[in-house]
């Protein structure tokens, strides 16, 4: 199997879940719970153009973490092509990861690496889970996945390593997501009770919510790929 057919199959997976995740965010909810800085007024005026908000905030910030995720699992790939093990990568993976982005600055070393590692981990598992299908002489994803591996194993890849939201759950004191914005990219134009057009709303979890509630609809339906395919 080519490795990007892999791709394709892991960036249909990302594609799918990314969407869902953009069905399923709450603006209302993100706002009531993080903004930081504006008025209860200014918050109302954003509420009355969730709309707007999620395409020009909300989308665009779906759209990084999808590019990162992708870019990210390219690097996963190098590492399986490589045989060197994970860690010789560790710092190309960890650089370029939108959760990784996201671990608290305010966290000890401590407990950084601890979340680092978590995080290389996941990805390890996910190379070594792939690994027989880029090694595999078909040339398309499920085909690849039926010929080389068992149903099981099927099952396992998209219950345990296509999912993202495991590491932040499990450390969710470690992540912090914020968004910032100018208000006049939003409402147009900046109120006069709204001296300071900049915004800042932190959205962990709702993103966590959201992403886990999508993920797992898209897990289900890719259950149910596999329970046709391997029938």
């Amino acid at each position: 199997m080519t490795r990007e057919a892999v791709v394709e199959g892991f960036e249909y997976f990302l594609e799918d879940a990314i969407d869902a995740t953009m069905d399923e965010f709450s603006v209302s909810r993100a706002l009531r719970s993080g903004a930081r800085g504006p008025t209860g007024l200014a918050v109302d005026r954003l509420l009355s153009n969730a709309g707007a908000l999620q395409r020009r905030v909300v989308e665009p910030e779906l759209n990084a973490y999808r590019r990162q995720t992708l870019d990210q699992f390219e690097i996963v790939l190098d590492y399986i092509e490589d045989d060197a093990g994970v860690e010789a990568y560790r710092n190309e993976i960890l650089s370029v990861g939108a959760v990784a982005d996201s671990i608290r600055s305010d966290i000890s070393p401590e407990r950084r690496r601890e979340v680092e590692d978590s995080l290389l981990a996941r990805h390890r598992d996910l190379g070594e889970a792939v690994e027989p299908l880029v090694r595999s002489p078909a040339s398309d994803f499920w085909t690849a996945a039926v010929t080389e591996l068992e149903r099981d194993e099927a099952e396992t890849l998209v219950n345990e390593h296509f999912p993202f939201t495991a590491p932040l759950r499990e450390h969710r004191d470690a992540f912090e997501m914020v968004a910032g914005f100018d208000a006049t990219t939003v409402l147009g134009s900046v109120p006069r009770f709204l001296p300071d057009p900049s915004f800042e709303v932190e959205y962990t979890d709702e993103a966590i919510r959201a992403m886990y509630r999508a993920e797992q609809s898209v897990v289900n339906a890719a259950e149910r790929d596999i329970e046709d395919r391997f029938d």
